[in-house]
């Protein structure tokens, strides 16, 4: 007997059917996501080729990165309340186009100044993109399976955009097809042209403003939220519920909010590893050619796409089994990256072996990025009508704890960078920050909406 829609339960069996342009929007969000991380990766690809051909020399290019970190930081908290105020559609439009015009610009150099353009350019287009993206899951998908689309969507996609990058731009466009560089990334871009000409004409803020969506659909996506849906956004409101502190209640939901933030910064953490490191350590500790290095360090880029999709189900199973819970999100986020810190342990065993050592990384990745899919969910949950604002407000705080574990990245890679024994340090530091991650989870409480 098949299982019963959920989604269908409610409905009377002589009411028009649901349309199912909230498909059309998930998979244009999920290609938004995929090619986000395209674009972002894409200057780590040529930075060589850039540093040759334009005479640029190594803090040149590193002073390129900054550019970036310093615009996809600042600008994310004013791209969130802007969402929340004005709504994604439009917002998301413009940020693929100014994000592919900067990556267009990477190809245009030799004059420094206009690289440096192209960076700002990328980084405030991407700055606000999965604040937004989250904003739309919530208008367009039910809580009954709003997790799932999440994980796809805004983990699935992106993890999978960054394993792809090196296969896409190396090994197809420059490799197979023989373009130079400078062509790739302007065919890169005018994907992304296209993408967000296709985005506006076809997206739109919610199911009531779409001409092909029927009312049912509208109904459906919804559900009991319908009141809270119809509420305007003010800014007088929007920052009397993120920044004024009022009442005990008030305080209360901003030490919730900053639990959740320490959490995603912990994750962040942990996260430039296998960025960043993983790959660095391979060739350096191992000796790993590029082909086989580029192999294995995507292992857990995979797992961790893999782990979105089971949190998006997992959460989305747990949230209709004990609706309303104060545990859902807690549990899940702290037996994800608790499970990660075990299993992280577990492959230090066999830490000389890298081909053994990577695989067993894969499910460490998986079970790290189960509570990645579960911050979404709890984002959601907290931000409510503010989603964007409070998504943004997080990605800042992740965006600095990052830098600050680079610094601690720094201190303790070894000086000899092929001594293994002190490469140890590293992956302890890292399942430190799940166990802390994990403890900040088990205090969140995702009930707590700022909306009050």
């Amino acid at each position: 007997m098949p299982t019963p829609d959920p989604q269908a339960a409610q409905y009377d069996p002589g009411q028009a059917r649901p349309t199912n342009v909230r498909w059309l929007v998930f998979v244009l969000g999920c290609g938004t996501s995929w090619l986000l991380y395209i674009h972002r990766y894409a200057f780590a690809l040529v930075k060589s080729d850039i540093g040759r051909e334009f005479n640029l020399d190594a803090g040149q290019l590193a002073d390129l990165d900054v550019w970036f970190s310093l615009f996809y930081g600042g600008v994310q908290i004013p791209a969130g309340i802007l969402v929340d105020l004005l709504g994604a559609h439009l917002f998301l439009s413009a940020s693929i186009a100014a994000w592919s015009v900067g990556l267009a610009l990477h190809a245009f150099p030799p004059h420094y100044p206009l690289l440096i353009a192209g960076r700002i350019l990328l980084a405030s287009g991407q700055a606000g993109v999965f604040a937004a993206l989250g904003w739309m899951t919530r208008k367009w998908f039910p809580p009954q399976v709003r997790t799932t689309v999440q994980g796809w969507l805004g983990v699935f996609f992106a993890r999978f955009g960054g394993a792809s990058a090196n296969f896409l731009i190396g090994t197809l466009l420059i490799g197979l097809l023989g373009l130079a560089w400078h062509n790739a990334m302007l065919l890169l871009a005018a994907l992304g042209g296209l993408l967000a000409f296709v985005f506006c004409a076809l997206v739109r803020n919610q199911p009531s403003d779409h001409r092909w969506c029927n009312q049912a659909e509208a109904d459906l996506v919804a559900g009991d939220e319908a009141e809270v849906h119809k509420q305007p956004v003010s800014a007088k409101d929007l920052a009397r519920s993120l920044f004024v502190i009022r009442s005990e209640g008030d305080a209360l939901v901003t030490l919730n909010v900053l639990l959740l933030c320490l959490a995603a910064g912990m994750s962040t953490v942990a996260d430039a590893l296998y960025s960043s490191w993983l790959p660095y350590f391979l060739a350096e500790v191992h000796q790993l050619e590029y082909k086989q290095m580029g192999i294995y360090s995507s292992l857990p880029l995979i797992g961790g796409a893999l782990g979105g999709v089971i949190g998006g189900f997992v959460n989305d199973w747990a949230w209709r089994r004990w609706p309303g819970s104060r545990w859902v999100r807690a549990v899940i986020g702290f037996a994800g990256k608790g499970t990660a810190a075990g299993l992280l342990l577990l492959a230090l065993t066999q830490y000389e072996n890298p081909y053994t050592f990577c695989w067993l990384l894969f499910p460490v990745k998986i079970a790290a990025d189960i509570s990645l899919a579960t911050r979404w969910g709890a984002i959601t949950d907290i931000g409510a009508r503010y989603t964007a604002s409070l998504f943004a407000i997080v990605n800042a705080v992740a965006i600095v704890a990052g830098i600050v574990g680079a610094k601690l990245y720094g201190y303790l890679i070894p000086v000899a960078v092929s001594d293994a024994g002190q490469w140890k340090a590293v992956f302890y530091f890292v399942t430190g920050a799940y166990v802390l991650c994990a403890l900040f989870w088990l205090c969140v409480d995702s009930r707590k909406a700022i909306d009050r």
